[in-house]
């Protein structure tokens, strides 16, 4: 697997380093080490889950994507300044 075009160039994660270990982590029944590495990947998964089981008819305010990459950029960056793994 490529390494992270982001990280590669600057050394700074992006919002979703750790998504596909985390998948994986996940997927091996690992819940706490799959937040540990993105919480984005659980909160991703209960909302395929949510859409799939109850086909919501609203629709998301335009911010809350962005606030949702804001704040998992916030949680690399605060994981990278404290030299916790990515």
């Amino acid at each position: 697997m490529p390494p992270c075009p982001l990280r590669a160039l600057t050394g700074v994660p992006c919002p979703f380093c750790g998504g596909t270990r985390g998948t994986l982590a996940l997927l091996h029944g690992d819940f706490l080490h799959s937040l540990a590495l993105n919480p984005g990947v659980v909160l991703g998964i209960v909302a395929v889950l949510y859409v799939v089981w109850r086909r919501p008819r609203r629709t998301l305010p335009t911010w809350l994507p962005c606030a949702v990459v804001a704040a998992l950029w916030a949680f690399q960056l605060a994981k990278y300044a404290t030299s916790r793994p990515v």
